[in-house]
């Protein structure tokens, strides 16, 4: 009876055991295989040339799964981010190596690597530095002076400046652009930085307080200069004196209201005492 009783126990006991496997068996079919792609550039930059000092960006975009680690070599040497390196992610795989200010140590030949769990994927791209320029912010070496014109007549405010590189020229007038270029206004200039605003037939509304400004990249420089514009006052011109000529008993010459009288001027000396004698004159005894 007790052997009965054991081999009826025993029965569901290894039932049951079997049970876990064939569901452990179950899970194993219904689990989701973990997929990886490899990592791929869909935008890369071209390569740039930068002068010395500017700022430098370089965008791209990668895709992979899992989403790869980036890393930058230049001339086979990893670039580590510092103060002027900077790697930026964004979303949807957008990355951007930024240079605050590029250097000539930063001309090279620039490499980007993608990695992640199912391979890598890199592209190349080549940096070159153009050495600065030396600049130089504009200076004024004369300025524009105030003028006073008539109307009709052609006004110049000119000045000469100094600058490395060439300025950009403004000119204002009561804080509004001068429109020149013009068959009216024209703006000269030439090699040695001098420059000349021509307003020909000027008029009442040319004049006010005149502003010419230089700019490049090293700074500013503003002078102002004041034009006036008169108008043509027609005065009648006074009527010229007629001279008075008083006769003279000169031998030589004779004058009188008519003119010159050639006779009288080459009268014998007889004629001009006779003259004299009529006049009331006398020759002094003391000349």
């Amino acid at each position: 009876h007790q052997n009965a009783e054991n081999v009826r126990l025993q029965v569901p006991t290894t039932h049951v055991r079997s049970r876990p496997s064939s569901r452990g068996d179950d899970r194993g079919h219904d689990s989701i295989q973990e997929k990886f792609f490899q990592p791929r550039f869909t935008q890369v930059p071209e390569d740039v040339v930068i002068e010395e000092g500017r700022f430098c960006r370089l965008d791209f975009k990668v895709s992979g799964l899992p989403t790869p680690d980036v890393m930058w070599y230049q001339n086979g040497r990893m670039v580590h981010q510092d103060q002027f390196h900077k790697m930026i992610v964004s979303e949807k795989g957008f990355h951007s190596f930024i240079f605050e200010a590029v250097k000539s140590a930063d001309a090279g030949t620039y490499e980007c690597v993608a990695v992640n769990r199912a391979g890598e994927a890199s592209f190349t791209v080549k940096v070159e530095v153009i050495a600065k320029e030396h600049h130089m912010p504009p200076t004024f070496i004369f300025k524009p002076q105030s003028k006073k014109v008539f109307e009709g007549d052609t006004a110049r405010l000119e000045c000469q400046i100094s600058a490395i590189p060439t300025p950009r020229i403004y000119w204002k007038r009561n804080n509004e652009m001068v429109q020149y270029n013009t068959d009216r206004i024209s703006l000269l200039h030439d090699n040695t930085g001098r420059i000349c605003l021509l307003i020909h037939n000027a008029n009442k509304k040319d004049a006010g307080w005149y502003t010419v400004s230089a700019v490049n990249g090293a700074g500013v420089a503003t002078c102002h200069a004041r034009l006036e514009v008169a108008t043509h006052t027609n005065k009648p011109l006074p009527a010229p004196k007629q001279l008075r000529v008083r006769p003279t008993f000169s031998k030589y010459l004779a004058l009188n209201g008519r003119g010159l009288d050639v006779k009288q001027a080459f009268s014998p000396e007889g004629e001009f005492q006779r003259l004299a004698e009529q006049s009331g004159l006398y020759e002094s005894d003391e000349l």
